[in-house]
């Protein structure tokens, strides 16, 4: 939410300021006056130091974030059922580094046995794909430094838990 409330305000800003900057050049240009060039060229700054920070923001800094949150999350995970009294399954998920999965067990978690998966989802969430391509679920992460989890289905009563048991 702030940062889209950032990216609000920058682009605000950016475009008021460049919108003052052009009427200033034109003002400068029909008056011919080079200080008024000069003033509409230093207030055209402002854009475009907002427009390169969102540029930078969306194109460096977020793919960066995401590509180390997928090496920390990459490894093997062992499904922790919630429910009281359930016996622990064999169900294991793959997560690799290169953003493919493979899924072993009859758990019904609503992925496919293979595909590939995304961080920087709705909300931070991953986002996996089967093989040919199509978003067919949605997972929470939680943690990091060695105590990873993979939530499914967060928010309804068949929530179904991942723990990770170790790195690719």
């Amino acid at each position: 939410m702030l940062e889209s409330l950032l990216f609000i305000l920058l682009i605000f800003t950016g475009g008021i300021f460049l919108l003052i900057s052009l009427i200033v050049l034109l003002f400068g240009i029909f008056k011919k006056s080079q200080k008024l060039k000069k003033i509409a060229f230093g207030i055209g700054t402002v854009p475009i130091m907002c427009f390169g920070l969102i540029a930078f923001w969306y194109l460096i800094a977020v793919p960066s974030f995401n590509k180390s949150e997928m090496e920390e999350f990459s490894g093997t995970y062992e499904i922790q059922t919630v429910e009281k009294g359930k016996e622990k399954t064999n169900s294991e998920l793959n997560l690799f580094a290169d953003g493919t999965y493979k899924f072993k067990g009859k758990e019904n978690v609503g992925i496919a046995k293979s595909g590939t998966w995304k961080t920087g989802g709705i909300d931070g969430q991953f986002e996996f794909y089967d093989e040919n391509g199509n978003l067919i679920e949605y997972a929470s992460q939680f943690g990091g430094n060695g105590n990873e989890k993979i939530i499914f289905n967060l928010y309804e009563s068949n929530e179904i838990r991942f723990i990770k048991i170790r790195n690719e």
